[in-house]
């Protein structure tokens, strides 16, 4: 999950009309996505009610990313990553290997051999700050392209049975993601 906020946001928040999506399951009664279409770069807020004590809430993108040379690289500046607790997951397709470094002070880097075309990297409880992420790694024998899929997630406590979480759209580099919010998935397009 990817969290920003400035006062220059939440003055534009005031101008979006938010739009409601009932929930069917029993524990989690609504939430509502501000804005309803967000551009690239701007922050997402989700609202919500909840009977349950947490919400999980998940955000997914995928991207192909092309290959030169054999190997391929994406990186993803200035992402904030929420308090504890947290998961982010890096899946690789069309590979032969996956490496994903991170830096907050010092370059933190996880590895991951593929099998049978695929590597993943999954880190727990990441310690919140603003990060630089680059993924990058060795492309399997003649592919052109190969396929990253980036999910961060995170557990919000529900207060007094509500919700709220804001999620920067700033790192993305995609032109639309998945809104996991309490198993209930939504594809959201950047304009």
């Amino acid at each position: 999950i990817i969290r920003f906020c400035n006062e220059q946001s939440e003055r534009n928040i005031k101008d979006y009309q938010p739009f409601l999506i009932t929930m069917d399951t029993p524990e989690n009664k609504d939430f509502e996505i501000i804005p309803p279409e967000p551009r690239a770069g701007d922050d997402v807020i989700i609202r919500g009610t909840s009977s349950a004590e947490s919400v999980d809430v998940a955000m997914t993108f995928t991207k192909t990313v092309p290959v030169k040379g054999g190997k391929y690289k994406c990186r993803m500046p200035d992402t904030e990553v929420p308090e504890r607790p947290n998961r982010l997951t890096v899946r690789a397709e069309r590979v032969k290997d996956l490496k994903v470094r991170v830096k907050i002070l010092l370059w933190i880097t996880r590895r991951a051999r593929a099998s049978e075309g695929v590597a993943e990297i999954c880190e727990c409880d990441v310690p919140s700050g603003k990060y630089d992420i680059r993924i990058e790694g060795n492309a399997a024998d003649g592919q052109s392209q190969v396929s990253l899929t980036v999910t961060a997630s995170r557990n919000i406590k529900v207060e007094s049975g509500k919700f709220e979480e804001v999620l920067s759209t700033r790192a993305i580099p995609a032109d639309e993601f998945e809104l996991t919010i309490a198993e209930q998935t939504e594809i959201i397009k950047l304009h």
